[in-house]
């Protein structure tokens, strides 16, 4: 079967078992049956017609033309590197999306108008408003969470339609505002990365975190969850965190780490001389900025005794195995870092295609911003309307029957997505260079960490 095939027969069954669910739920106004035919691949193949009837919206329905699409992404700033993977993934689906469209004869198409928010929240909002005043009304990104709060109050004022592939700040989980999120939040991350610290032997923790919306959310959610293990085991130890204030926050917009290196490398040198090496570990939260932090942090012997657990910001970025220092140290610190993922076929051809166009694996992210687009495109296609909050609407419904790049798509009650499993990676020499490893996945429903082999050996653990 080729891909064209999959495509076609996916979105058959999707047409089919979202109509009457949605019909339930719709927009407003009035009633109307539609008729979608829709070819399973090439000319010559089976052509299937699907009838429903749904409640359509306010708007005047009938697509027709450009269909304009916003996509906010970094393409500089802390997660350039994950920008330029979604932005790679978004022109595979808006071709497929084009294509699906053309072989049956529809009369209209996307278009998606790329913006760089460069990480930061005021150009977010900018951007969004920019492209608002030219007709965009829906949009996927902005990328961190810092920019999706800053971005909110306009969004929600003027019913814009905003679905973020990787802002995971628990604080941003709010019900019927017109903010979705494709990735889990950090309430799942948080026990995640708690659970590897723990395995890892850690019992004294201290917390480095980036202070924006993002890093200080994460930063609590992981020092309670240690501090929920730790008393579910019975055992001694303590946090320099985020909630008690002991921890080290630092700025966002910081280049230059020697002073924070210093203070960390002081707390953690007091605590190995009291506990040991093989009790205490590092919990790293930022983006690109660790390749710079690293490079100070090498100079400490303390610091390269000791295992650090960094997050989704760092995970599988192409900055920190690009550059040797950086990759070495977070070898000698066993450094694992957590990022949300599903094994499926479409997966990987989306894979091939960033790897192929950029030379590197991608980013969770990227497989949710390809799935965004397409889910957009079939929810558009259903109600025949370029109106964000009917598309809002049957989103829901149509995520629980979509198996995309990142997997099924269900959605909490805040249009966050409910649960996944967490892939650790950590930089490892493979034929002479760094890439980036599997480690371990996290399973959410257990709790559990399961560990490669080469990552126990590493430990020694095996």
């Amino acid at each position: 079967m080729s891909d064209k095939t999959a495509y076609a027969l996916m979105l058959i069954l999707l047409l089919i078992g979202i109509g009457i669910g949605w019909a339930a739920g719709g927009a407003g106004g009035g009633v109307k049956t539609v008729t979608k035919t829709v070819t399973a691949g090439a000319p010559g193949a089976k052509t299937v017609t699907v009838t429903q009837t749904v409640k359509t919206g306010t708007a005047t329905g009938g697509l027709k033309g450009e269909i304009p699409i916003g996509a906010l992404l970094a393409l500089t700033g802390g997660l350039s590197s994950y920008g330029e993977n979604s932005k790679a993934a978004l022109e595979l689906a808006e071709k497929e999306i084009n294509d699906w469209l053309a072989a049956r004869g529809e009369a209209w198409r996307i278009k998606v108008y790329y913006e760089d928010t460069a990480t930061d929240p005021k150009t977010a909002l900018d951007k969004v408003q920019a492209l608002h005043s030219r007709g965009v009304k829906i949009f996927i990104g902005p990328m961190s969470s810092a920019e999706v709060k800053e971005l909110k109050n306009y969004v929600d004022s003027n019913k814009l339609l905003l679905i973020s592939q990787s802002s995971t700040s628990p604080r941003l989980a709010i019900p019927g505002d017109m903010i979705y999120r494709y990735c889990p939040t950090d309430e799942i991350q948080g026990p995640a990365s708690a659970t590897a610290l723990y395995q890892l032997g850690v019992r004294y923790l201290v917390q480095v975190w980036r202070g924006d919306e993002w890093g200080t959310a994460l930063a609590e959610k992981i020092d309670e969850e240690f501090d929920k293990i730790l008393k579910a085991h019975g055992e001694t130890g303590e946090i320099w965190g985020a909630k008690n204030g002991k921890g080290i926050r630092y700025d966002p917009q910081a280049t230059e780490f020697s002073a924070v290196v210093s203070q960390l490398d002081s707390i953690v040198s007091q605590l190995i001389q009291k506990y040991g090496a093989d009790k205490v570990g590092v919990s790293f939260i930022g983006f690109n900025e660790y390749v710079q932090f690293a490079a100070v942090a090498s100079q400490y012997e303390s610091l390269k005794k000791v295992p650090w657990v960094g997050s989704d910001g760092t995970a599988l970025l192409s900055e920190i195995t690009g550059n040797p220092d950086a990759a070495k140290f977070a070898y000698e610190t066993k450094f694992i870092s957590p990022i949300f993922g599903a094994a499926t076929r479409i997966k990987e051809k989306v894979k091939n295609y960033v790897m192929k166009t950029l030379g590197r694996e991608p980013d969770s992210y990227a497989y949710a911003a390809y799935d965004a687009l397409w889910t957009i495109a079939v929810a558009l296609d259903l109600v025949d309307s370029y109106d964000p909050v009917a598309v809002a609407k049957v989103l829901p419904s149509l995520g629980e029957h979509w198996y995309g790049a990142s997997g099924v798509i269900i959605l909490n009650k805040n249009g966050d997505r409910a649960s996944a499993d967490y892939f650790f990676y950590m930089p490892a020499q493979e034929g002479g260079k760094w890439v980036w490893k599997l480690a371990g996945t996290y399973h959410a429903d257990s709790g559990k960490i399961t560990w490669n082999d080469w990552f126990l050996q590493l430990i020694g653990k095996s």
